[in-house]
């Protein structure tokens, strides 16, 4: 009931009110909104189902047996014969006119025939992929067997595939046989063991694969029977969820801008800019309109984590941490972190568009100026600002205190609006001057300035130069770089900064709707809580 008397006791609605609204414009909106939605998410179902197909193949053959039904020549008049015998099976009223019969089983045959080349392709594709001797050949000088096999993926892949189209086609990791995994076991430990412990290995080893070792194989059989990659969830539970040891330096890991270039000296230009390319991105990844990446412009390989790379948090628990992504419903603002206070920033206006980098401008310089009022008047306590370097403990530690002091009233709602954002931008007060100077700043920066646990914090330094730290449980370091490299690539290929280094307008036919400023998220903290957070700044520094 805690909740509930927080609720009550002062006003906290942070929604626009307006005296007179339209609901039925609301309700209007937000029905076209959904309508958009549901219309993306059934046509990318669609078309991952289907590929390497596609609904045009499906158009083409279904013209294709009407064209036999109604043509009448000699050429075709066998199969005709045969297309209407077909169409005698089905029961149809009587008096149907002839076309309309015609229609109605070239209807069916089509579809019949689409699902069999759908699922013949996909199962010839997946066969095709399974072949590995391109991986240990010279791309100047493959093999004869090599050129076909290319020539066969190329024959048989679809075109224009969406981010998860190729999914279904790709291969099953296959299972090392146990008596091979025994042996590179032991080659590999030899360097650290010596002769008797060799030889003691060894018969341990003998007795595991004569006994329990092939009952545990033929499960790992099973499951690859049923999951794609039999690896993924044990590998994502015990090497990151069920580790005890803090984030920071031990997990997650960062990546920098344009070394030494940067195409502004001002931070919140830099800011605008990039966090109106990273939503970008988003959108081609909930869309499913990014191109998935292909190895030799013929081998697809597998783009599922890119699903969890924005809106994801990893929530500490006492034994195993747990990995949440919040749909893009739910998941529709961002948060920017000034001098230790967090503002939650909506990402799309009235009219469900981005905002404009020039509109992020203006919203974090009220930021700025919000901030300094509330720290010069002592708004937010030190303590409170120093909220992050409760991330950078170890996990049990930290969930303990989450547990105790963020599970109930304004904290709980503040930490639920941070951990739902669709990432953390973070305006730092540091200008590293070397490589090595961003690169600190960029893996730990002070132990109190980023929120370790989020999927993506990007750092904006006071020189122009940015870069971002990334958790590494919800993906592999290639996906957030492909991610970070069409963002710093827009800043050379396209002019998004006016010759002074301000932010380029968008085009004139572009109207941004009506927007909120940004929320501040004030926590409570007691002297209790506050002695844990220094505690945890005092930790996080000294591993620094």
């Amino acid at each position: 009931m805690a909740e509930a008397r927080v609720a009550v006791s002062e006003l906290n609605v942070t929604g626009n009110l307006e005296e007179g609204r339209n609901s039925w414009k609301d309700m209007y909106s937000a029905l076209r909104k959904s309508s958009i939605r549901s219309y993306y998410k059934t046509r990318n179902s669609i078309r991952n189902g289907t590929w390497p197909t596609s609904t045009n193949n499906l158009t083409v053959v279904i013209g294709i047996v009407l064209a036999l039904f109604l043509n009448d020549s000699e050429a075709t008049s066998t199969v005709s014969q045969f297309l209407w015998s077909i169409a005698d099976y089905i029961t149809l009223p009587q008096g149907t006119p002839k076309w309309i019969r015609a229609v109605i089983t070239s209807g069916g045959i089509g579809v019949s025939f689409f699902l069999v080349l759908m699922k013949v392709r996909q199962y010839i594709l997946r066969i095709l992929l399974a072949y590995r001797g391109w991986l240990y050949e010279n791309l100047k000088s493959q093999s004869w067997k090599t050129l076909s096999w290319g020539i066969c993926v190329r024959m048989v892949s679809g075109y224009q595939p969406s981010l998860y189209s190729c999914q279904r086609s790709l291969p099953r990791l296959p299972v090392p046989n146990l008596h091979s995994t025994m042996e590179k076991l032991l080659e590999s430990l030899k360097p650290l063991t010596s002769n008797s412990e060799q030889v003691e290995l060894r018969e341990e080893a003998d007795k595991f694969e004569k006994g329990v070792g092939n009952k545990l194989q033929r499960f790992l059989y099973l499951k690859s029977w049923w999951v794609p990659n039999y690896v993924t969830d044990w590998w994502e539970k015990y090497v990151y969820l069920t580790s005890r040891t803090p984030l920071a330096i031990n997990s997650n890991y960062y990546g920098m801008d344009q070394s030494y270039w940067s195409p502004t000296k001002d931070q919140t230009v830099r800011a605008a800019t990039t966090i109106y390319h990273l939503l970008k991105f988003k959108r081609l990844i909930d869309r499913e309109e990014l191109q998935p990446l292909v190895l030799r412009h013929t081998i697809p390989i597998c783009m599922a984590q890119y699903e969890r790379l924005f809106s994801t948090i990893r929530i500490p628990k006492e034994e195993l941490d747990e990995l949440y992504h919040f749909d893009s419903i739910e998941s529709r603002h961002i948060i920017i972190q000034y001098k230790g206070i967090y503002y939650s920033v909506d990402a799309y206006d009235s009219k469900n568009q981005f905002l404009s980098p020039a509109t992020f401008q203006s919203q974090i310089h009220w930021i700025i100026k919000d901030a300094e009022e509330a720290i010069a008047n002592e708004i937010i306590s030190e303590s409170a600002r120093n909220m992050p370097a409760l991330t950078a403990l170890p996990r049990n530690e930290w969930a303990e205190i989450r547990k105790q002091y963020l599970g109930v009233g304004k904290n709980k709602h503040f930490l639920s609006t941070l951990e739902s954002a669709i990432f953390v931008a973070i305006l730092s007060e540091a200008s590293p001057k070397t490589l090595s100077e961003k690169g600190k700043q960029l893996i730990h920066s002070n132990g109190k300035t980023i929120w370790f646990d989020k999927s993506l914090n990007v750092i904006f330094f006071k020189n122009g130069e940015c870069g971002l730290n990334a958790e590494h449980s919800l993906a592999d370091a290639p996906a957030m770089g492909h991610c970070w490299e069409y963002c710093m690539t827009k800043e050379i290929i396209e002019k998004w900064y006016t010759d002074d280094g301000q932010c380029m307008p968008l085009s004139k036919t572009f109207h941004q709707g009506k927007y909120r400023l940004p929320s501040r998220l004030t926590w409570e903290v007691n002297s209790e809580f506050g002695a844990k957070i220094e505690y945890a700044v005092q930790f996080a520094q000294k591993k620094c």
